[in-house]
């Protein structure tokens, strides 16, 4: 499908959204006019959901990450969505503000600009939310150790320890910690759901804990003592990255702000600037533009790789 063919489509679709809907689902919208107007939502969230664009932007873990909560968010509503069709939503969304950016620009570099803003918005929405996530991990694991000592220790076999864990535990490692027990009991073995469990909870001590139940489910070893002192040096671990984070929050801040702060700039300037968008359109302004990005992109992978290990 055409870029123009998606932007009309998501206009339209991100219209009828607001009109047809108003927040409620097909089932409680009155009229014959709004149930129609619903019905073409929902194909135009079919049919955008259905191209490249929204696959390839769904190959992005940020855009899989917002698509997979919009996606929730609307179930929790009574409406039926897909992954693909709440990406499409979001696509439209996008489309909206990009247009509503190049009618105040009213330039072709607005639309741009609001594109860029809004993808920019995303990942670091994302990062956030993953920093957010891990924070939370860090806390949580301490008591996962325990818990599964207790468990252990009083005799359960593995595949009902990791239950009780995940029983008995909220948060993202009580949800991986069931996803697990579920895996075993559906007949998977023991090394694949422990591999699985390791790549859905990236967090201090998993691989340790990991290697010890299935080592431990192969020779029957009591693990109980070890896990209670995984549980005190995952503990002492999460104090040091707090402090850690603590000292180096100020320095880490700068280093957001310088990275930011261009992108910000170039992004408000295409907006309100007359001066600035035609510069922009000229061979010598998108040349200095795509060095420069190239330039802070080089920049900021040079310090990601820097900081590799320690932040």
């Amino acid at each position: 499908m055409a870029l123009g063919g998606l932007v009309g489509c998501a206009s339209c679709l991100a219209a009828s959204a607001f009109v047809a809907t108003g927040g409620r689902t097909g089932d409680h919208v009155a009229g014959w006019e709004a149930r129609r107007a619903y019905r073409a939502v929902s194909e135009a969230c079919a049919t955008l959901g259905d191209s490249a664009l929204v696959d390839l932007l769904l190959r992005l873990a940020s855009w899989r990450a917002l698509a997979d909560g919009v996606a929730r968010r609307l179930r929790a509503g009574h409406v039926a969505a897909t992954r693909e069709t709440a990406c499409a939503l979001v696509v439209a969304g996008v489309a909206v503000v990009s247009m509503l950016a190049g009618l105040f620009a009213r330039s072709l570099i607005g639309l741009v600009a609001g594109v860029a803003l809004c993808c920019v918005g995303i990942e670091v929405w994302h990062s956030s939310r993953e920093r957010a996530r891990r924070r939370a991990l860090v806390d949580e694991m301490p008591q996962v150790f325990r818990t599964l000592a207790m468990a252990l220790g009083s005799g359960e076999t593995l595949t009902q320890a990791i239950e009780y864990v995940g029983v008995h535990e909220s948060g993202y490692a009580g949800q991986a910690f069931v996803q697990a027990a579920l895996r075993l009991r559906c007949g998977a073995s023991t090394e694949e759901a422990m591999a699985q469990l390791t790549r859905d909870l990236d967090a201090p001590g998993i691989g340790l804990l990991a290697t010890a139940l299935v080592i431990a489910q192969r020779t029957g070893s009591p693990l109980r003592g070890l896990f209670q002192s995984s549980a005190q040096l995952v503990e002492r671990q999460g104090e040091y990255e707090r402090m850690l984070a603590v000292k180096t929050a100020q320095v880490r801040l700068s280093v957001r702000i310088v990275c930011l702060l261009p992108v910000l700039l170039v992004c408000v300037l295409s907006l309100i600037s007359v001066d600035f968008q035609q510069g922009l359109a000229t061979v010598p302004g998108t040349a200095c533009l795509l060095v420069a990005t190239a330039m802070d992109g080089a920049a900021l992978a040079i310090i990601r790789h820097l900081m590799r290990g320690v932040l």
